[in-house]
């Protein structure tokens, strides 16, 4: 029996966590391409990601989710279109002890938003921090104001699993309403 692949995009600012998730989450990780960072950034962490990150998670018998990392730097902006088409639907990762990662992801978040009409998870990381948000100052720094925002420690499984799992509820759930919409519009025809 052939099994279904979901794909799901997990994107978010620079040193967010997106490799993490993706290496901590997956039962098998295929593709990392990490470079050592030279620019400004390179204060906050020593590694960058440059062109995506790929894994496969085994649900089960039936179905593999495939997560494709985007890279968080505003330079390769070119790739977060790319690696977004045939998404069902976005893990958004922000730190949320941080001011410059909530600008910086405010302005992905919208552009997420308004490209994609598929539904996406914020996960809050760095919670550990000093300085962490409050979830409800997360949201309004991020103009996400009714997003559903949960707290992450990519580096622990079962964390990055429950947002994987948020997410496919909330895809199922879109689905769900898109088909009662189409019945109501084809009742209406008749």
């Amino acid at each position: 029996m052939a099994k279904d692949i979901t794909k799901i995009l997990v994107t978010g600012p620079f040193a967010a966590g997106k490799t993490t998730l993706i290496r901590f989450v997956s039962s098998e990780q295929l593709l990392s391409k990490d470079v050592k960072a030279t620019d400004g950034l390179a204060r906050f962490k020593a590694m960058t990601t440059v062109g995506l990150d790929f894994g496969i998670l085994h649900v089960d018998e039936t179905l593999d989710v495939h997560l494709f990392g985007t890279p968080g730097q505003a330079r390769f902006n070119f790739m977060w279109k790319v690696l977004s088409r045939g998404a069902l639907g976005t893990i958004f990762l922000v730190d949320s002890s941080s001011q410059r990662a909530i600008d910086e992801g405010k302005k992905m978040y919208q552009y997420y938003r308004n490209k994609a009409d598929t539904p996406i998870i914020i996960g809050a990381t760095h919670r550990d921090k000093e300085g962490a948000r409050d979830l409800e100052v997360l949201a309004d720094g991020l103009g996400a104001e009714n997003a559903n925002i949960i707290p992450c420690d990519p580096r622990e499984k079962e964390d990055s699993k429950t947002l994987v799992l948020a997410l496919l509820q909330e895809v199922i759930e879109s689905d769900m309403n898109d088909e009662q919409e189409e019945l109501v519009d084809d009742f209406e025809l008749m």
